[in-house]
């Protein structure tokens, strides 16, 4: 079995981690785009992934599965002009 996104693949993630009350899951007000870092196997839940933001979005200091990646970002896409649409040039 592969993992579905690999090292430096640019991804988007549409809920993200807070530790706040416990830990949860919650939507931000946008996508936040993100590169992979590390891809570890686990023998019971498959992979999960290490991720940089290309943002100053705090993703949680945790790894992601595979289920909590909404995607791929295409080709066609400049991750850094939509950060700096979505987070201004300050």
């Amino acid at each position: 079995m592969t993992s579905k996104y690999n090292l430096g693949d640019i991804v988007f993630l549409e809920k993200i981690f807070t530790p706040e009350d416990g830990g949860k899951m919650y939507s931000p007000p946008s996508e936040v785009i993100a590169k992979i870092t590390r891809v570890e196997k686990t023998m019971s839940l498959g992979f999960c992934y290490q991720l940089e933001p290309l943002c100053k979005t705090y993703l949680g200091g945790v790894m992601y599965w595979e289920d909590d990646i909404a995607g791929l970002v295409t080709t066609a896409f400049d991750a850094e002009e939509e950060m700096w649409k979505t987070w201004g040039d300050q």
